[in-house]
């Protein structure tokens, strides 16, 4: 397993911005709405870093609420913004690969809905799909999403590129395994650089080969909501099989 270079950089360069971050995108917000229909369910975010979506979940009503996210700096910040805020969130530091802090059954609903699942290589995504899924009850629904290798044009000739230096450092990874470009809208000089931090890139039908894989079965998928793609990213709802 790999060094986790994304937390590194979620514990340093963007920890101002993602814990600074307010509101829903309107994918997220359709979503959140369509499938989060009962107030008294058990509520679970994954990666919340500075908890921009599970507080405006409990501005919607929702009282019984859990987050958590593997970065403790992030986590400490949403227990400030809690503290000031008069929240009940019940926020933990812990990793999507093993989240023994929660129990089996445990929820209703489960948001994933930070591309938490894209900072996990292909070798252990299957990790965070099994705890998600252990995790949510019998009728649990999940909300997830990926990055959309087909929403940047440029993501086969960013792949060719990066896997052509890799053959020459003996770095193996997954073709669909990509640099940041852009950190905090500043381009990325050291995008080719073997040690950077990564996101993983999927086509639809290999998400949804993953999700059945792993026990998951597609209520929805979409990639936009009113015409807007801007995000990059196919959102989800599942059900267990």
């Amino acid at each position: 397993m790999r060094p986790n270079l994304n937390k590194d950089l979620y514990s340093s360069k963007l920890l101002k911005t993602w814990s600074e971050n307010y509101g829903l995108l309107p994918i997220e917000k359709y979503f959140i709405k369509k499938y989060l229909v009962n107030k008294a369910a058990k509520v679970i975010e994954a990666g919340t870093g500075g908890g921009r979506i599970i507080f405006e979940i409990e501005k919607m009503g929702y009282k019984d609420l859990y987050a958590f996210d593997y970065v403790d700096k992030m986590i400490a910040i949403c227990n400030e913004k809690k503290f000031h805020s008069n929240s009940s969130i019940q926020f933990n530091t812990a990793d999507a690969t093993n989240l023994d802090v929660y129990e089996d059954n445990q929820f209703d609903y489960l948001v994933y809905l930070q591309q938490i699942l894209c900072f996990l290589d292909k070798d252990t995504l299957h990790l965070g799909l099994k705890e998600a899924h252990r995790i949510g009850n019998a009728n649990a629904v999940y909300l997830f999403s990926f990055l959309n290798w087909n929403s940047k044009w440029y993501n086969p000739i960013l792949s060719a590129i990066v896997n052509f230096s890799r053959v020459f450092k003996n770095n193996k990874v997954s073709k669909n395994e990509l640099p940041w470009l852009k950190i905090n809208n500043k381009f990325n000089w050291r995008f080719l650089n073997k040690n950077q931090p990564l996101n993983l890139w999927l086509k639809e039908k290999e998400i949804v080969e993953i999700l059945e894989n792993n026990g998951f079965s597609i209520i929805e998928i979409k990639a936009k909501v009113n015409g807007d793609n801007k995000v990059g990213h196919i959102h989800i709802a599942c059900k267990k099989t």
